[in-house]
């Protein structure tokens, strides 16, 4: 409520986290006042403190939409009050939000201990009164006018810092701070993200910094990326925007929260791109106003130009993450303190829990840091390595001091996104529970629910409603069963529901109904509950009721109007054969006469036949009047005698049992869902809170729990359309069908770890199996929360411990449906009214591990006791749709085109005594059939004069030329010039440049001719390189896109200056596509005190030899590289440069652990070449050693390198590496 809403954010204000000069804060005389002194800052008192007075003027509006009226004591002095009316940006602020404002408005304008007061340039007069008069529509500025950045709540620290700009662009500008900046950015390079840049970095100026990284590399499930909106191909983009140009770590850490938010920003982004455009960087960082702002969320929480999380398309624009609001508020709040915390030797966990506890407690009572914020924080093992790399305890500056706040921010980012489901969205604390969810969600404090759902950080129901309206009928239907049968553990408590008065005596409760008696008897443990239950302070008016005119009159007129505007009250009535209707108040200006919108009528549910519920209606003026003249055929009164009563009970004050009867009443008076689609594809914006006279505020919020608390990915089958029949089941005739994944992101990981354990352990065939689990429709609720467990025992556990499966379709459903009956056999009458599935009983299909021995029990159950060998895949619905297309679709079927192939002892019966057939799509645990591609019918000879690419277009070789598709967009996201030339370092013979001239001597001319390097393109002799033969596995697919790599390759090497690009290809040596020969050259322009420059030049050595390998399956399979020449020193002898003993490369990337399918050949070069040349520990020459690396000693060292750090080895690789080849002496 309002009123309690102010009341708490007041009290928790501690008087010594008042802003410096306040004191004496109190609470007036009135709701919504409140006073504090202000003495003035303390390096220069008031002469007398002056008592200033808030006032709320409106307190029903707290604190969405509220706004304050400031005003002072009669002998305060003229500027106090002068200041006070120019105090701008205070709307919508919580209480101690304003009090900041107003310190900081006041401190500014007071005098200084000389007595003088701060005078303002006309500059920044004139911005001020600019953004006073934009201050609602503030879509034109990278922050609204209510930021700190900007007005008078910025204070003095503001101006200090605006004194020493000049001279800190000075800096900026020197080459000390580019190579810093330069530093920064290749430390997260090579940490393995991609870094981009938009705008004048270099010169100190305003600019954006990009750091984003592939979700395939994420160690995300398919399953997740669905239920997060994302997908593989695209990236996670961080974009941290420097408005007075860029800080470091250091500087940012040294900065206070005042001058820390105008200096620094962060936006959390998904896109097909590794980095925005200009216009797209402006955008997210610019904040537009909604129409309805009034009535949306808080002033806090920012709305940006880009599209949100939902608005998915093809089109591979900038756009929101599904979490993007809670992480761009961690960053922007937390990050910077939880840095400094962490410089102390604090593990993330530690910084992130001592922030947490400082904050609560207040700075005053620090008595120095607990042991435990220092200790070790252990590694989730199945995350990639790049989710859990920790910059600050491995940190790759060259100074232990200075860290990369670029790669700091986004391992920080990534911490909290994979593992978003283990905190909470809004304090961000690690959630303590056990239950494993693949969605994120928040922790137990009803505040933080409350916030959940008010500040927009869940998801879109209208998108969900849209796009899968019955997902979200199986949702409500999931709830409303539980609740009906008393079987709901969690409660939306902290959402601030007003639900209908309680009337547990009345006819409206399912109690009614016929069910088993155990049922019925634990249905109604606490007799008293209804009593409990009863609203005394909830009144009823007798009023009478127009039907024509949607009117209603008070015959005893209370002193006060009891409702207003926008209220919503539910009528009774014995005349009414509907047994109660729910509106929306209209007009109260006529009041006692008070205008009502058309009603949601509802049948009693005691009146069910055995034909199951009515419909729930939402009569039109006409009907309504209709229906109530018909009740007395006789001369009927205009004025209908009825009772009403108003949404004014707290459901946080009702029993368990009262709060069941409530959801289910109020669910009731929501409409089907397809009506709701249809309102919301006729309305823009398309929000169901515009929807005021159909769907009460409580229904509402009730709806957008039910949706946002599921934390399980279900994803429909079967719809109005055939689209997805692709991964429909056989065997399963009558069932909806639904894709069904639960648990954490990397369940799906730890699953296949777990399955491909057992493979090997048992030498299996087939390593897993599918069964199923039924459970009673009145758990699926809490089951698709939790995931699946064996915690309670509904049936007993006659076979062990362990989750229950089952190989007949038929045993399960035996205990999976409603277990209650209504008169005349029905057994949906505790389903919701309004469902368009109206269903009657639901089981999983479940993919699990094919070790029978090894389970609790397995005959005549299977009973899986390790959760780890469980992975949920299907759920299946036994329903009857209104929908009749539907129906008939759901008892028609056929077999899918692909059968992903199951052991032929275990495979599961469905429905039809049928053995279930699954489609291989729908499985990833095995690779599924594939149809082979034509063979080439020979091998021409090679023409002269034929372009090299030309001619090896084809299966493998000269054979069956393939046309190359060039607006093919398979090819990968390419690094842009401009960020590639960041990397390079400045010639020493550049001059300092400083402020503007910066600008101008930072921009390179167009280089041409081989630049600062000694190669000399051409000099290898090709003939004393090993030669690998045409494969016999070569297929079209993969030379095509062998073929658009090197067609790329070569257009960048044309454009660039040799000593830029550091490789270099002969594309006319090149007879065989899946072979390379590359060069990498001009080391020293990376860094010429590398010991490898020394000693090639020394050895005269132009370039290092390498060769690369593609198998059949590249690109979805990574390249096999190895050194040919010259030889190098191993680790163990003093070597580095991730070359192993053999010459293969020891890089991730390069197994199919760390390789994502979208990564290019340029960008593989590139990461080898920079590899090569790490200086920690440094690559270094065998100058003993006069012969090239073999083809077998690469390969095993390749191999051992994938063992020693469990990286998994390509499929196909011993064909691909151990080929035929020469090796000679040079």
């Amino acid at each position: 409520m309002p009123r309690r809403q102010f009341v708490n954010d007041f009290q928790d204000i501690r008087p010594d986290s008042l802003p410096h000069g306040i004191h004496s804060l109190k609470q007036g005389e009135d709701d919504g006042q409140f006073t504090f002194t202000f003495a003035g800052d303390p390096s220069a008192p008031l002469p007398q403190p002056v008592t200033v007075t808030a006032l709320i003027t409106d307190l029903a509006e707290y604190p969405k939409s509220h706004e304050y009226m400031l005003f002072s004591d009669d002998n305060a002095p003229l500027y106090i009050g002068s200041a006070l009316q120019d105090v701008r940006g205070t709307a919508r602020k919580p209480v101690v939000e304003l009090i900041g404002i107003v310190s900081a408005a006041l401190t500014k304008a007071a005098p200084d201990k000389d007595g003088d007061t701060e005078m303002e340039d006309s500059q920044g007069l004139d911005e001020e009164e600019s953004l006073g008069e934009e201050e609602d529509d503030d879509q034109d500025d990278v922050y609204d006018s209510d930021h700190e950045a900007f007005g008078s709540s910025t204070g003095v620290a503001t101006s200090a810092y605006q004194a020493t700009s000049s001279s800190a662009k000075v800096a900026a500008s020197s080459r000390a701070f580019r190579a810093r900046i330069r530093s920064d950015l290749i430390t997260a390079k090579h940490a393995g993200f991609k870094v981009g840049q938009v705008g004048h970095l270099m010169e100190g100026l305003n600019c954006f910094v990009s750091i984003s990284i592939r979700m395939s590399k994420l160690g995300i499930s398919y399953e997740a990326m669905q239920a997060w909106q994302v997908k593989p191909e695209e990236y996670l983009v961080l974009i941290i925007q420097y408005p007075n140009g860029y800080k470091t770590s250091e500087e940012l850490q040294a900065l206070d929260s005042l001058r820390l938010a105008p200096n620094l920003g962060f936006r959390v982004c998904a896109s097909k791109h590794y980095k925005p455009t200009l216009q797209e960087a402006i955008q997210a960082f610019t904040v537009v106003s909604k129409a309805d702002s009034r009535d949306n969320v808080s002033s806090s929480v920012t709305t940006n130009a880009i599209p949100q999380s939902e608005d998915v398309s093809d089109g591979g624009g900038l756009r929101e993450t599904f979490i993007s609001k809670p992480l761009n508020s961690l960053l922007q709040e937390r990050l910077v303190p939880i840095l400094r915390s962490r410089a102390i030797g604090m593990t993330w966990r530690g910084a992130e829990g001592w922030y947490v506890e400082s904050a609560s407690r207040g700075p005053s009572n620090a008595k120095g840091i607990p042991d435990a914020f220092f200790e070790p924080e252990p590694m989730n093992e199945a995350l990639p390595d790049i989710v859990n790399a920790d910059h600050h305890a491995f940190g790759l500056g060259k100074k232990s001091f200075e860290k990369s706040f670029p790669l700091l921010a986004m391992q920080f980012l990534l911490r909290h996104f994979v593992r978003c489901t283990d905190f909470c969205l809004v304090c961000h604390r690690p959630l303590e529970t056990e239950v494993e969810a693949i969605k994120p969600y928040v922790c137990d404090q009803p505040l933080c629910l409350y916030q959940y759902m008010t500040l927009g950080f869940g998801p879109s129901i209208e998108h969900e409603i849209l796009s899968q309206p019955y997902v979200v009928d199986l949702l409500i239907s999931f709830c409303y069963v539980s609740t009906a049968m008393r079987r709901l553990k969690d409660f939306p408590d902290g959402l601030a529901l007003m639900v209908p008065p309680i009337n547990p005596s009345g006819t409206d409760i399912p109690d009614q109904l016929h069910v088993p008696s155990y049922r019925r008897a634990e249905m109604t443990k606490d007799p008293s509950a209804a009593n409990k239950a009863t609203c005394s302070s909830c009144s009823t008016y007798e009023v009478g009721l127009d039907p024509d005119r949607l009117e209603m009159i008070f015959h005893d007129k209370p002193e006060r109007c009891p409702v207003r505007r926008g209220s919503w009250i539910v009528f009774k009535a014995s005349e009414f054969r509907h047994g109660e209707m729910h509106c929306r108040v209209a007009d109260v200006t006529y009041y006692p006469t008070i205008k009502i919108d058309t009603p949601v009528t509802m049948t009693n549910r005691s009146n069910f036949d055995s034909e199951g519920p009515a419909d729930i209606t939402w009569a039109t003026s006409k009907t309504f009047g209709t229906l109530s003249k018909t009740i007395t055929p006789a001369a009927t009164p205009k004025w209908i005698n009825a009772t009403f009563q108003v949404y004014e009970q707290d459901f946080e004050d009702l029993t368990k049992h009262a709060k069941c009867i409530a959801i289910c009443r109020l669910l009731d008076t929501l409409p089907n869902v397809k009506c709701m689609q249809e309102y919301l594809s006729r309305n823009r914006p398309n929000d169901l809170k515009s929807w005021v006279d159909r769907i009460s505020p409580a229904a509402l919020s009730l709806l957008r729990w039910i949706i946002a608390s599921n934390r399980a990915c279900i994803m429909q089958v079967d719809g109005d359309t055939a689209v997805q029949d692709t991964n429909r089941v056989s065997g399963m005739k009558g069932y909806m069908q639904f894709r069904f994944a639960m648990g954490a992101p990397d369940k799906e990981q730890r699953f296949l770890t777990a399955i491909r354990d057992t493979k090997e352990r048992l030498g299996l065939q087939y390593p897993t199996i599918f069964a199923w689990h039924g459970s009673p429709l009145h758990n699926w609720h809490m089951i698709i929360r939790e995931g699946l467990h064996y915690k309670n025992a509904d049936h007993g556990r006659a076979y062990g411990d362990g989750v229950y499966h089952a190989k007949d379709a038929s045993t399960s459903i035996s205990y999976s449906g409603m277990q209650f009956y209504s008169p005349g056999g029905a057994a949906n009458s505790l389903a919701w009214p309004q469902s368009l599935l109206r269903i009657n009983s639901a089981l999983a299909m479940n993919e699990i591990a094919n070790a029978p021995t090894e389970f609790r029990s397995s005959n005549p159950f299977y009973v899986v006791q390790n959760l780890d060998w469980i992975q949920t895949r299907y759920l299946f619905v036994q329903c009857n749709p209104v929908d009749e297309v539907l129906k008939d679709r759901l008892q028609s079927e056929s077999a899918p085109k692909q059968i992903y192939h199951q052991d032929p002892s275990r495979t599961p019966i469905g429905t039809g005594r049928d053995r279930v057939e699954i489609p291989a799509r729908a499985v990833k645990t095995v690779e599924s059939t594939k149809t082979s591609g034509k063979k080439g019918k020979g091998v021409r000879r090679r023409e002269s004069g034929q372009s090299p690419l030309k001619r090896l277009k084809g299966n493998g070789g000269f054979a069956d030329p393939i046309a190359v598709d060039e607006t093919d967009n398979s090819a990968s996201d390419m690094t842009d010039s401009e960020d590639a030339d960041m990397f390079l370092d400045e010639s020493d013979s550049e001059p300092e440049s400083d402020g503007a001239n910066a600008v101008a001597s930072n921009k390179k001319s167009p280089v041409s001719g081989t630049g600062d390097t000694d190669f000399m393109p051409g000099a290898l002799d090709y003939g004393t390189l090993p030669l690998m033969p045409v494969p016999v596995y070569a297929v079209s697919g993969t030379t095509k896109r062998l073929l658009k790599e090197l067609q790329h390759l070569q257009k960048v090497q044309q454009s660039s200056a040799l000593a830029d690009l550091g490789w270099y290809i002969d594309v006319d040596k090149i007879d065989n596509v899946y072979q390379w020969i590359v060069e990498l050259h001009s080391f020293q322009c990376l860094n010429p005190k590398l010991p490898i420059v020394t000693e090639m030049k020394n050895k005269s050595m132009k370039s290092i030899v390498l060769e690369i390998r593609f198998n059949k399956d590249f690109p979805y399979t990574p390249p096999y590289v190895r050194v040919v020449r010259p030889r190098f020193l191993t680790f163990a002898q003093g070597g580095g440069g991730h070359i192993v003993m053999g010459g293969a490369m020891c890089m991730e990337l390069l197994t199919n652990t760390g390789w994502s399918s979208v990564s290019s050949m340029e960008s593989v070069l590139m990461q080898v070449r920079l590899a090569i040349a790490l200086s920690e520990p440094p690559a270094r020459l065998d100058v003993r050693a006069h012969s090239d690396y073999g083809t077998g000693e690469a390969a095993d060292g390749y191999l051992r390198a994938c063992a020693t750090h469990g990286w998994t080895v390509p499929p196909g690789f011993k064909e691909m590496a151990y080929g035929m080849g020469r090796k000679r002496a040079y």
